[in-house]
């Protein structure tokens, strides 16, 4: 089977937008990234994880409305049509990318995701592999009662965009992602005060500060309640099931006493594949 059954069509956001177009955008449309065109052609790619590590890394004066999104633009890489949905798989773990286009140049004629590459393992291989096979056991988490300054920090050391929250009793409670993130940006918004200063370079630097914003809110206030869970000896194919019907992107492993032993990703499903 090629990938060009599996292909969406990319949503899109002209060159000359700014941050908090592309955050909207990404926000709206509950996607996690954006074809750049220049009139028709397609001259980039942004994830919210590019953004994330922009916008929480960034020093510049201005507010979201006047950032270009040219510095956090990266090159389209692009695959044949009749490429198997494997080799795709191979394709995005090489190079650490989440998506490859179909087409060539400046021209897309549809996306594939790690989400498609689920969707095609669902349909294609049930019984060939059990969750334990290919969950991750070493991730990165974090307490609910960290300070949301210490998570961000830890998401950027680590180049994550997402991040367990654990109880005391180190259970998976929740999950904090850029998108999270993203929406408490827009909400504090990007209008100046009376020094000049723009309300969003104030609130980049209160993620980080541990006296501002990111140093009196706690990760399980802002985390996402839910969490997912799969035992460890399930059909890998139920595990994708559970990853599309939730419209997550990982799940919580449970073992054979019900205690959380690891994570399963969209990325390792892409492993499975390319496998």
């Amino acid at each position: 089977m090629s990938t060009e059954k599996l292909a969406q069509k990319p949503i899109s956001l002209p060159k000359d937008s700014s941050v908090s177009d592309v955050i909207r955008k990404l926000l709206d449309y509950n996607i996690s990234r954006l074809v750049i065109k220049d009139h028709q052609r397609a001259v980039g790619i942004i994830t919210e994880k590019d953004v994330g590590f922009f916008l929480f890394n960034e020093t510049t004066k201005h507010g979201l409305d006047k950032l270009p999104i040219d510095t956090i633009m990266n090159k389209i890489t692009y695959v044949d049509e009749k490429e198997p949905p494997k080799n795709c798989a191979k394709i995005m773990l090489d190079k650490n990318i989440s998506s490859v286009a179909l087409g060539a140049d400046d021209t897309i004629k549809g996306i594939i995701t790690k989400t498609d590459l689920v969707k095609h393992y669902a349909e294609n291989y049930e019984g060939r592999h059990k969750v334990s096979e290919h969950m991750t056991r070493d991730f990165v988490s974090t307490h609910s009662a960290a300070p949301l300054s210490k998570v961000i920090k830890k998401m950027l050391e680590n180049k994550i965009s997402r991040i367990i929250i654990k109880n005391q009793a180190e259970r998976p409670t929740g999950i904090i992602s850029f998108r999270d993130l993203f929406k408490i940006s827009l909400a504090l918004g990007s209008e100046e005060d009376d020094t000049g200063i723009t309300i969003s370079e104030k609130i980049r630097k209160g993620f980080l500060s541990e006296g501002g914003f990111g140093g009196i809110s706690l990760a399980g206030d802002v985390a996402t309640k839910e969490i997912i869970s799969i035992k460890f000896d399930a059909d890998l194919v139920d595990a994708c099931k559970l990853l599309l019907e939730n419209k997550v992107s990982g799940l919580a492993v449970l073992d054979g006493n019900n205690e959380f032993s690891g994570i399963l990703s969209k990325t390792d499903v892409t492993r499975a594949l390319a496998s």
